[in-house]
């Protein structure tokens, strides 16, 4: 561990899924990517081939794993399996369709709130949370690149950009694939 200054942060959700491109929530279920996600996650290692990177911290879901695999191909770069940077669990909505989801109002009732969670399942606090406190434990400065989930990655996002957690709901999804850079530390709630 360096403690040099800001850490550089990398966030980085898993490539395409057989979830996502099903339509449907996988939470804490591992589901395997897509051809076009492996492909993506390829195309991550390539756009973050210039940027140092000093470690991977990734979800202990195969999706995660397999995009921060794909993406350092080539690279040596000691890699952390975190399962505190899991996904939410979706409780009663594991395997629902997201459209279902939000024909029918369990999106805006479960999903999107801060401190309201599936029966069964997890908040978005209880996830954001975990995600931070072992973030936290790893802010020494290293560049790090983080692999992980949607929706708790929307939530650290949201907060390292100071937007508050009664908002969060009302942010975008996180792209797959696509890498966002922060430099600072992690924030506390």
């Amino acid at each position: 561990m360096s403690g040099r200054g800001a850490t550089s942060w990398i966030f980085v959700r898993h490539g395409e899924s057989v979830a996502n491109a099903g339509g449907w929530l996988s939470g804490w279920e591992d589901v395997a990517l897509t051809p076009r996600g492996e492909e993506q996650a390829r195309a991550v290692g390539r756009a973050l081939a210039g940027l140092p990177i000093g470690r991977c911290l990734v979800s202990d879901l195969g999706r995660a794993q397999t995009t921060a695999r794909l993406a350092l191909e080539g690279r040596v770069v000691p890699i952390h399996t975190l399962g505190e940077l899991r996904e939410r669990h979706m409780g009663v909505l594991q395997r629902a369709g997201t459209a279902e989801c939000t024909a029918d109002g369990r999106k805006e009732r479960y999903l999107l709130p801060w401190g309201e969670g599936p029966p069964g399942g997890e908040s978005r606090a209880t996830a954001v949370r975990r995600a931070l406190a072992v973030l936290h434990h790893w802010d020494d400065g290293t560049p790090t690149l983080v692999v992980g989930h949607g929706g708790v990655l929307r939530g650290v996002l949201a907060l390292f950009d100071g937007i508050g957690p009664e908002d969060l709901g009302a942010l975008p999804p996180v792209a797959n694939a696509e890498p966002t850079l922060r430099s600072g530390r992690v924030p506390r709630l």
